[in-house]
């Protein structure tokens, strides 16, 4: 009997001339929320005020450390445990994920009319569980 292919639908947006960003939807601790998948990203991240306003701002653990994205960089790094992350049928439990402020990512978003995110899926994750983007059926596999 073969094996039922565990994929996840993606969402392809154009932005502007020729550029895209990929979304997708998944759970975090049971909630279903949208996510960009940015291979270039090395890790993923949550939205601080999600995570904050959904799990709990105690929640989280402060670091003196900074952390450096393409367009900004903090201070201080805030991280918190996702008890389960699930990806189409592949549950990743006691997930540790740092949470950083998205509100200018969202904030494009707005202006582009598209619908905020929660967080972002990083190289990490991807390359951990062999994800594959297939563009053409638009979906990931995770094997």
């Amino acid at each position: 009997m073969k094996k039922k292919e565990n994929a996840v639908k993606i969402l392809l947006l154009e932005l502007g001339k020729g550029g895209y960003h990929i979304f997708f939807n998944l759970k975090v601790n049971g909630k279903s929320c949208r996510f960009l998948i940015d291979t270039g990203a090395s890790s993923s991240v949550i939205d601080k005020g999600y995570f904050e306003k959904n799990f709990g701002k105690k929640n989280l653990t402060t670091i003196k450390e900074g952390t450096h994205g393409l367009h900004s960089s903090t201070a201080e790094s805030h991280f918190g445990k996702i008890k389960e992350l699930q990806i189409g049928k592949r549950k990743i439990n006691n997930y540790k994920v740092a949470a950083i402020d998205l509100s200018h990512v969202n904030q494009l978003y707005a202006n582009l009319k598209r619908p905020k995110i929660s967080g972002i899926l990083g190289s990490d994750l991807m390359v951990k569980y062999k994800m594959v983007i297939d563009y053409g059926d638009s979906k990931i596999v995770l094997p």
